[in-house]
C-alpha cells in the first residue's frame, strides 16, 4: 500500500501544457487573441440562431 504512495508518478506534457511553458509571450497573446476571437464567433453564432428561432 505505501509503495504506491512512494512511487513516482509518470507524468505526460501536451502540447497545451509544452506550449504554456515555453512559448514567448508574443506568441502566446497572438494565440489567446485568435482563440478568443473564435469563441467570441461562436457564441454570436448561437445568439443569432436563438433570435431566429424565437
Amino acid at each position: 500500500m505505501f509503495s504506491r504512495l512512494l512511487k513516482p508518478r509518470t507524468t505526460y506534457n501536451s502540447n497545451l501544457s509544452e506550449f504554456v511553458r515555453n512559448a514567448k509571450s508574443r506568441e502566446k497573446k497572438r494565440v489567446y487573441a485568435r482563440v478568443i476571437d473564435k469563441a467570441i464567433e461562436a457564441q454570436n453564432e448561437v445568439i443569432e440562431r436563438q433570435k431566429a428561432t424565437s
